[in-house]
């Protein structure tokens, strides 16, 4: 399996834009990143109720992110999908 440098930025939207406040760098296999980002809750349209963002970036050199997807949530969805995000990061890192 090919292994990339993964990012994954939880933002919150404030004064008309969307500012970075926190982030998980993922040395994963492709496939399983995107398993994880599968799992996450919310939608992919942003929304009155769904003021948060996680976005999933391929570090494609050390000046350059893609983004690949995006999901927008809500404070619980956000709560949720970083429980998720932390105890797959932790297996990856202990178990892998």
């Amino acid at each position: 399996m090919k292994t990339s440098n993964y990012y994954i930025e939880l933002q919150m939207y404030c004064h008309g834009r969307y500012i970075t406040i926190a982030s998980f760098d993922q040395n994963s296999c492709e496939k399983i990143i995107h398993e994880l980002f599968d799992e996450l809750l919310g939608d992919h349209q942003a929304s009155d109720i769904r003021r948060l963002r996680i976005n999933l970036l391929l570090n494609d050199t050390e000046v350059s992110k893609t983004q690949l997807r995006s999901i927008h949530c809500t404070l619980d969805e956000l709560a949720e999908n970083t429980k998720i995000i932390i105890k797959k990061t932790f297996r990856s890192v202990n178990f892998d």
